[in-house]
């Protein structure tokens, strides 16, 4: 058996996309190392792109992958390799290009196994490719995780001034509600009790194939597959009251939601060409928790985007202040090359990123850990990570005092105290 060292970068999206691959690696006669630095035959890196940080993360990658065996083969794959392919050609330790719309030949191109004399790309115009299905296989297991994801959509037809991940993506495209059926029962007979469903504009789902994100949630609550449904990044321009009502009633829905604000000030939501304005996300989060008192709510807000003054700032901080929000994501601004936003005048100094960035974290502390502490004393289902890790249904990271588990078990705990956004439990 030969060795491959693999390393996923970025969204959920990409980790189904590399764990499709590890689902099929045995046929191809490769056994997976447990480290990535461990000397191997191939080296895989499935990458983002979302930020600069994303890029160099993937190049350290490369350059540690030839370091651990000067003749393995390297194969760079994903995002970063879909938009920057010219760039990742000029690294002499870089043998395969492979973009998303190709990931499909990728266990093709790990067989053939050889150091190339030239970097070989396997790009295309994402945006040209023909309609087809999803290339991803079926998963029966999703390695080193309790919980699976399933990927049920693709691309984004939207333009954000920001995000580059549409130029790396494409147009959004979904999988048939019968095959994410199959999909899921195929997880649950293999053990998971909770499936997170991911794309990279969820929200969009079934448009191209007449259907709605809503109406497949109604399929698989119908259904009963699976006893938990946890649902990824939404948009708020696409939260309508009747998902959100659906999902307080329905019994497999987990009750947490992650809603991108990306700025609480409406001229800088403009700005990001986003389809909503502040008031409307606070409409979203305040119906949420009416609805789902217990449910937590995460957002993604950016600090820094060019021309963001302090005011701006104050308002976006007044608005998470305000909201019933439970963490927050921070990202400071980055400039992504072929977006209008790299273009634009008023660039943030970077030392104003860090300022503004640490304000929100802090804020995010603050609220993380008040939500947590509403729940000492209350007994909350939850899924074991690993070791004495698990998360609750409702999206709390909790330490187990006792008892001895496999990842994937379900247990019921009561929460003891919480620190530093923690929550202590033991078994109720």
């Amino acid at each position: 058996m030969k060795r491959i060292s693999v390393v996923t970068l970025g969204c959920k999206v990409n980790q189904y996309d590399t764990a499709s691959l590890l689902n099929h690696l045995p046929s191809a006669k490769f056994t997976k190392n447990k480290s990535f630095d461990d000397k191997a035959d191939v080296y895989l890196i499935d990458t983002c792109t979302v930020t600069h940080k994303a890029d160099s993360e993937a190049r350290n990658y490369i350059y540690r992958a030839k370091r651990s065996n000067p003749k393995g083969v390297v194969v760079v794959t994903g995002c970063y390799a879909q938009v920057s392919s010219e760039e990742l050609s000029e690294l002499a330790q870089v043998d395969y290009i492979v973009g998303n719309s190709h990931k499909y030949q990728l266990l093709e191109l790990i067989n053939k196994g050889s150091v190339q004399d030239e970097t070989k790309v396997y790009i295309s115009n994402i945006f040209k490719e023909k309609k087809r299905k999803f290339d991803t296989e079926d998963i029966r297991f999703f390695p080193d995780r309790s919980r699976a994801f399933l990927k049920v959509q693709d691309g984004c037809n939207y333009s954000c001034t920001f995000c580059i991940i549409p130029k790396a993506r494409g147009r959004s495209r979904s999988l048939e509600t019968g095959e994410i059926l199959s999909r899921l029962q195929a997880l649950s007979d293999n053990g998971y009790k909770e499936v997170v469903l991911t794309g990279i504009h969820l929200a969009s789902y079934g448009r191209d194939i007449h259907s709605s994100l809503l109406k497949l949630l109604q399929e698989i609550e119908e259904s009963k597959i699976m006893k938990r449904v946890r649902l990824s990044s939404l948009d708020p321009a696409d939260m309508s009251e009747a998902l959100i009502k659906f999902c307080a009633e329905a019994e497999c829905i987990c009750p947490s939601f992650h809603i991108a604000l990306q700025s609480g000030d409406s001229e800088v939501l403009r700005r990001m060409r986003r389809r909503y304005k502040p008031q409307d996300f606070l409409n979203c989060t305040e119906s949420i928790r009416d609805l789902m008192p217990d449910a937590s709510i995460g957002t993604d807000i950016m600090v820094g985007f060019p021309g963001e003054t302090k005011l701006e700032f104050q308002n976006s901080y007044e608005v998470l202040n305000n909201s019933s929000l439970t963490y927050f994501h921070v990202f400071p601004y980055s400039i992504r090359k072929y977006t209008a936003a790299a273009n634009m005048k008023d660039q943030i100094d970077p030392k104003v990123k860090k300022e503004r960035s640490k304000i929100l974290r802090n804020l995010s502390k603050e609220k993380k850990e008040a939500f947590y502490k509403t729940f000492i004393g209350k007994t909350l289902s939850a899924i074991v990570e690993n070791g004495s890790r698990c998360t609750t249904h409702n999206y709390i990271s909790a330490k187990l005092s006792n008892g001895n588990f496999n990842p994937g078990d379900e247990v019921a705990i009561k929460i003891k105290k919480v620190e530093s956004e923690l929550a202590y439990a033991s078994l109720n």
